[in-house]
């Protein structure tokens, strides 16, 4: 083995290294739970909300969630009406799945 080809297999190992060593420190690849996170489209859809001053509260991300406008709002403090609903238990979810195939009106073992 020559000492350019050593060389370059040397390279490519140390690239790969700093290239893992980059993946694995960036921050970005796992979802943090904060201040920006609301409850996603599926959530939504799926989850009966509660009403309270006139808007559909969803209790996720271990705080009561409301639009205002165009965004996301929560509050600070649980109000007490909600709290006292959240105590009576977990919200309601509908589970949607997709209908099975039908079987074909056809004869069975007639050729068309």
């Amino acid at each position: 083995m020559s000492l350019d080809s050593q060389t370059r297999m040397l390279r490519r190992f140390a690239c790969t290294v700093g290239l893992i060593a980059t993946l694995t420190a960036t921050p970005g690849c796992v979802p943090i739970i904060g201040y920006d996170d609301y409850p996603p489209d599926g959530y939504i859809a799926t989850t009966a909300p509660v009403y309270f001053e006139g808007r559909p509260m969803y209790w996720y991300g271990n705080r009561w969630n409301y639009r205002e406008g165009g965004r996301w709002n929560h509050y600070d403090r649980e109000p007490a009406g909600l709290y006292q609903r959240r105590m009576q238990g977990p919200p309601v979810r509908h589970i949607y799945e997709p209908s099975r195939a039908r079987p074909s009106a056809g004869r069975p073992g007639r050729r068309r």
